[in-house]
C-alpha cells in the first residue's frame, strides 16, 4: 500500500500543514513535512482536514436485496458524503447471524471503497454462533432487534436477556432496535393505515418501554449497549437516570433530527415510514438540543428501499430512509450555522464511536487509521443541486433541495483517495490481484473488514 504526502490542509487545532500517510496509518502531522521522493503528494488546497465520518447504521441490503443497494454501490455513496467507515445491520436475505453468511458478506465486500464492519445478528436459537463471531476481526457488535422491522420480526424478552448476558460474556458489544412488541401490536386497528399516523402505530411508549427493558439488563449484565437510532429526549433521560453513561451509547439519525411527523404530506406518503417513527415537531426540536449533551453519536439508519415499493400500500411498503450520504453535510451544517463547535462536530461523527467500539479511529494523530476528509467549510450548496446527484442505488433522498453549508471535498480511506468531488471515484479502491481493501485482508485484531 503507498503512502501519501497532504499538504497545504487546515488542522482543526492548527497543530501544522501537512499529514504523511504510510501503510494505511498517519505517520506524522506537522509543519512542512517532508517525503521519500516516490511518495504521491497532494496539495489540499487550503481545505480543512477531518477525521472522516464513521456511519455504525447502514442497511446495504446485500445479500438479498442488491436491486435497492450493494455493499458496492452503498460504499460509494458513503464515501461521497465523507463517511470512510460502516457499519453493516445482519438484517439481509441470509441474515448475517452465522459464521458462514458472515464470511459470505465479507467476501462481497472485497474491494468497496469504504471499510466495512459486520454486525452481527442476534436469533432466537445463536449463542454458540455469537460467541465465534465475537472474535472475528469484522463483527465489532451484536444487532438485537427487540421490536419487528425490515427483514426481522423482533425477540422475545427471554430471548433478549439470553443475548445481552451471552454478549457480556463474550465481550461483545450490544446495539439494540428498541421497540417492545406488545405495545406495538396493540395499536394494530386502532389507527389509520397512514404514513402520518406511523407513530401512533408505533408510539413513543413503545420505544421508552424497550429502552427501560434493555437498560435493566444492561445493569444486570455488564454489556456495553447501544441504543440505536434514538427518538427522543426521554430516551437521553432514562439513560441519565440509569447511571450506566459509562457504557451506554446513544446513537441518533438524521432523519429524526431534521424530519418531523407534521412534515408527512401527503399523509399516505410511505417515503417517511421508518422504524421507529418521526416523531412531533416538539420531540424533535427538544432531541436536537441535546447533541450538545447527551446524544454520543451520529448514525444514518441508511435504510434504501426502490420508490417503487414505497408506492406500495401502506402494509406493504416497507420502512427506511436513505441518508449515509448526507448526514456529515447535514453535521457540518449544523456546525457552520452555530449548532456545533469543530470538536463536537468530530466527537459525533467519529471520534465517540471509535472509542466505545474500539476503532483505531476517529483523530487526525500518528498511528491512527488514515481515514481522512478535506472539507470547503465556507461553500454552500444544495442537495440535488449544484452537481450534486444521489449515489445511492435507491435514487432518492428525503433531504433534496435542504441547503448545505460546508462541503466535503476529498474523502481517503485506509490511507487511499478514494473519492474526490473534482475526479469522482478513483480506481485506486479497486483490488489488486491478493490484495483486498475493505474487507477482511488479514485475520488479525487490527485488520479492515468489509
Amino acid at each position: 500500500m503507498s503512502g501519501l504526502l497532504l499538504t497545504n490542509i487546515r488542522l482543526p487545532d492548527g497543530s501544522g500543514d501537512s499529514l504523511l500517510i504510510e501503510q494505511g496509518r498517519i505517520a506524522a502531522v506537522g509543519r512542512a513535512l517532508q517525503a521519500p521522493p516516490q511518495t504521491p503528494r497532494r496539495d489540499g488546497g487550503g481545505l480543512l482536514a477531518l477525521p472522516a465520518a464513521i456511519d455504525w447504521h447502514v442497511h446495504f441490503r446485500e445479500p438479498g436485496g442488491e436491486h435497492k443497494e450493494t455493499l458496492w454501490s452503498g460504499s460509494r455513496a458513503a464515501v461521497k458524503g465523507g463517511v470512510a467507515t460502516c457499519g453493516d445491520m445482519p438484517n439481509t436475505v441470509p441474515a448475517t447471524a452465522s459464521l458462514a453468511a458472515l464470511e459470505d458478506k465479507a467476501e462481497r465486500a472485497r474491494g468497496c471503497p469504504a471499510t466495512l464492519y459486520f454486525h452481527f445478528g442476534a436469533e432466537p436459537n445463536n449463542l454458540a454462533d455469537v460467541r465465534e463471531a465475537a472474535r472475528h476481526p469484522c463483527v465489532k457488535a451484536l444487532k438485537v432487534f427487540m421490536g419487528p422491522s425490515t427483514g426481522h420480526g423482533g425477540l422475545a424478552p427471554e430471548h433478549v436477556e439470553a443475548h445481552l448476558r451471552n454478549a457480556a460474556d463474550a465481550g461483545l458489544p450490544v446495539i439494540v432496535h428498541a421497540e417492545d412488541l406488545d405495545l406495538i401490536r396493540a395499536q394494530s386497528g386502532r389507527h389509520p393505515p397512514l404514513a402520518a399516523r406511523h407513530g401512533d402505530l408505533r408510539p413513543l411508549q413503545a420505544e421508552l418501554a424497550a429502552v427501560r427493558q434493555a437498560l435493566a439488563l444492561a445493569a444486570r449484565y455488564p454489556v456495553k449497549l447501544c441504543i440505536a437510532h434514538t427518538t427522543s429526549v426521554q430516551v437521553v433521560e432514562a439513560v441519565m437516570a440509569s447511571g450506566l453513561q459509562d457504557r451506554v451509547f446513544l446513537e441518533v439519525a438524521a432523519h429524526h433530527l431534521v424530519l418531523a411527523a407534521e412534515r408527512i404530506a401527503p399523509p399516505e406518503d410511505n417515503r417517511f415510514k421508518v422504524n421507529p417513527p418521526l416523531r412531533p415537531e416538539s420531540e424533535r426540536a427538544a432531541l436536537f438540543s441535546r447533541l450538545r449533551s447527551g446524544i454520543d453519536g451520529l448514525g444514518s439508519d441508511h435504510a434504501p428501499h426502490t420508490l417503487r415499493e414505497k408506492a406500495l400500500g401502506y402494509a406493504e411498503a416497507p420502512s427506511g430512509i436513505p441518508g449515509v450520504e448526507y448526514q456529515f453535510s447535514l453535521a457540518l451544517t449544523w456546525w457552520r450555522s452555530g449548532g456545533l463547535d469543530l470538536q463536537l462536530l468530530v466527537d459525533l461523527t467519529s471520534a465517540n464511536v471509535a472509542r466505545f467500539f474500539g476503532l483505531n479511529k476517529g483523530a487526525l494523530r500518528p498511528g491512527y487509521d488514515a481515514d481522512v476528509v478535506l472539507v470547503d467549510p465556507g461553500a454552500r450548496w444544495t442537495i440535488g443541486e449544484d452537481g450534486d446527484t444521489v449515489a445511492s442505488r435507491c435514487g432518492w433522498t428525503l433531504y433534496t433541495g435542504m441547503g448545505m453549508q460546508g462541503r466535503v471535498e476529498v474523502t481517503i480511506a485506509a490511507g487511499r483517495i478514494v473519492w474526490s468531488r473534482a475526479d469522482g471515484w478513483s480506481d485506486a479502491d479497486r483490488p489488486r490481484l491478493g490484495e483486498v481493501h475493505g474487507a477482511a485482508a488479514h485475520r488479525t485484531e487490527d485488520s479492515c473488514c468489509g
